[in-house]
């Protein structure tokens, strides 16, 4: 088990390992406590201690549900508000990959979005810069590589899907200072 996890670093672990279906699968094959262990080569009795004491946080949490079966044994499932996390992290874990070669086409996204969803817009704006977007206008931005699953990701993480719209263009008017902000 890794030495050091910053605070709430094993959680994040266990619910992905959770979103994945990988602990579920173990817990149906083998499903007691030493199997799930296994899984984050716990040594010691103090790494097996404190991947109990983390399930026993996400259980207090309401983000996992540990049953028993007939026989005894253990289940660890994910609940909703369990789920609702993992989407977050999925969130945080959004990276545009930069190909090698540019395909000599640009991506831009462009939203017109409500007030009433302001924080979504806001939070849509600091997303986009995050990931490398050039900011055109204020609700305009740019990017030469693929990003519409980044984007509709994102978008759906919001529920503002219906107010952004994605283009691929061939052609910019004074790409060449678009060119040089991405060194193409």
């Amino acid at each position: 088990m890794k030495t050091k996890y910053s605070r709430g670093e094993l959680s994040r672990e266990i619910l992905k390992g959770l979103a994945l279906g990988g602990f579920i699968a173990i817990c149906f094959v083998a499903p007691n406590f030493a199997q799930v262990a296994k899984l984050f080569d716990t040594k010691s009795s103090k790494d097996r201690w404190r991947l109990r004491r983390t399930l026993s946080n996400l259980t207090r949490e309401k983000l996992v549900k540990i049953s028993y079966n007939k026989k005894g044994e253990e289940i660890i499932k994910i609940t909703g508000d369990g789920e609702k996390r993992i989407l977050k992290y999925k969130y945080e874990d959004v990276k545009i990959s930069i190909p090698k070669k540019w395909d000599k086409m640009w991506r831009l996204v462009m939203f017109d979005i409500p007030e009433i969803h302001k924080k979504a817009r806001n939070a849509l704006t600091f997303k986009l810069q995050d990931l490398g977007f050039y900011p055109l206008q204020k609700s305009v931005f740019i990017l030469p590589y693929e990003c519409r699953n980044e984007t509709d990701f994102i978008c759906e993480h919001f529920k503002i899907r219906e107010f952004v719209n994605y283009f691929v263009l061939k052609d910019i008017e004074n790409e060449g200072y678009l060119k040089e902000w991405f060194d193409l």
